[in-house]
């Protein structure tokens, strides 16, 4: 393959980093059959141009999961998967069952709208495989992530998640003590943006505050699994402070799903977070 020059590589991110560039993921998981190839589930994820898409299929002997990249080159792009499987090998001499676990990466290069196909369990082609469209659309607003599936073999479990690392989260601050809740102060915050100050009310008593936003730590020890299928990218960490600087009060960290989640300050009130999307800009 011939290597990209620099001003290709700039029109490619360029691209890859647009506005109201919608993304869709449109997947099929077929088995060979006697007579023609049978539809086990189809479905679509969508998304901003930077979403990735993960898989899990499950049946009882084996386990599939995997996470799907893109980066668009021009009018082609380039699709990269991260497998993590188990497959059921037999049982202990106590009748245990035994798995097996393998986990390798796949890469190729294609036309939009062009179909891939990928053998999750290594490039057997006697057993199921997955067929995959990647389209793109001009998208009116800011395109927020959806995924919908639909199942044709009960026997199977399939899942399809939308991956989308926030560029900014929305997060609503509350003070807490016994049974008095201050006003929600929300906030939209960007990731490793400078911290911001903030000021919360409860009981006609001021509380200031210096909170910032960060992605959680990269050398937290994760499993294979875990790392494959990304399941942290939806997690924020709010780091709190007081004015001074003179220590970290400690940090809050979650998924943007409107859960609130709690933090003691030194003062007796605790500080409620709660991590959302931010609304449509």
């Amino acid at each position: 393959m011939a290597p990209l020059s620099f001003t290709s590589l700039l029109l490619s991110l360029a691209v890859f980093q647009a506005p109201g560039t919608r993304l869709t993921y449109r997947i099929r998981v077929i088995e060979p059959a006697d007579v023609a190839p049978r539809i086990l589930a189809s479905g679509s994820v969508s998304g901003p141009l930077d979403s990735d898409m993960r898989l899990t299929l499950r049946s009882d002997t084996a386990e599939v999961d995997a996470l799907f990249q893109v980066t668009p080159l021009g009018d082609t792009v380039t699709l990269a998967g991260e497998f993590f499987t188990r497959r059921h090998v037999g049982r202990s001499q106590r009748g245990l069952p035994l798995w097996e676990e393998d986990s390798y990466r796949r890469v190729v290069r294609l036309a939009w709208s062009d179909t891939a196909k990928i053998y999750p369990f290594g490039g057997t082609r006697r057993g199921t495989w997955v067929e995959l469209i990647l389209e793109r659309e001009f998208a009116g607003g800011e395109a927020r992530p959806a995924e919908s599936f639909e199942l044709v073999d009960s026997t199977r479990d399939l899942r399809l998640e939308a991956v989308v690392r926030p560029r900014r989260a929305r997060v609503i601050l509350n003070l807490v003590r016994a049974d008095t809740v201050s006003a929600p102060r929300p906030m939209d915050l960007v990731p490793d943006e400078p911290p911001r100050v903030v000021q919360l009310v409860l009981k006609g008593r001021a509380t200031t505050l210096v909170v910032s936003l960060t992605r959680p730590s990269s050398d937290v020890a994760r499993s294979p699994r875990d790392r494959v299928l990304a399941l942290d990218a939806e997690v924020v960490c709010l780091h709190v402070a007081p004015p001074d600087g003179t220590q970290q009060f400690g940090q809050i960290c979650g998924r943007l799903n409107n859960v609130a989640r709690q933090l003691a300050l030194p003062t007796g009130d605790t500080l409620a977070a709660t991590f959302a999307w931010p609304g449509w800009r």
